[in-house]
């Protein structure tokens, strides 16, 4: 992980450190970021923890198994619901019958930060380059 985030900073790459806020959430949704985040699924899901039966299987197991961990997108905010729009690869999922639902926001920021337990709890923006205007010349006759 070290190297990688060497190889991100040496490319021009930068590392931000913030509070987890509703706030921070919200102002990333509302540029039109979205963000790819790390998190607890176990809590997001509501599931009970998880282990492999003999078969690789996964068993649901609060007593024998572990917190799972998993990365979704979050890629909206509903001010009214105070719900956040997530966009989640794992089909089937707990949660709907699709790859998109929706999640209250204080949830969502505490399956982020249980994420710790899995080693998950991060967040990814991707900002786009400032667009440089190229400086015209001008012409003297």
């Amino acid at each position: 992980a070290s190297r990688a985030y060497l190889r991100f900073l040496q490319r021009g790459g930068e590392i931000v450190f913030e509070d987890l806020t509703a706030l921070l959430i919200r102002t990333l949704l509302t540029r039109g970021l979205p963000i790819l985040t790390g998190l607890s699924a176990t809590y997001l899901y509501r599931t009970p923890r998880e282990r492999d039966d003999e078969s690789g299987r996964i068993i649901y197991d609060d007593v024998h198994g572990d917190p799972s961990g998993h990365f979704v997108v979050i890629s909206g905010y509903d001010r009214e619901a105070r719900t956040t729009r997530i966009a989640d690869p794992l089909l089937p999922n707990p949660m709907s019958d699709g790859q998109h639902y929706d999640v209250p926001l204080t949830r969502l920021i505490c399956a982020i930060m249980l994420g710790v337990l899995t080693y998950d709890a991060n967040m990814l923006v991707i900002f786009p380059r400032p667009v440089r205007r190229k400086k015209h010349k001008s012409r003297r006759k």
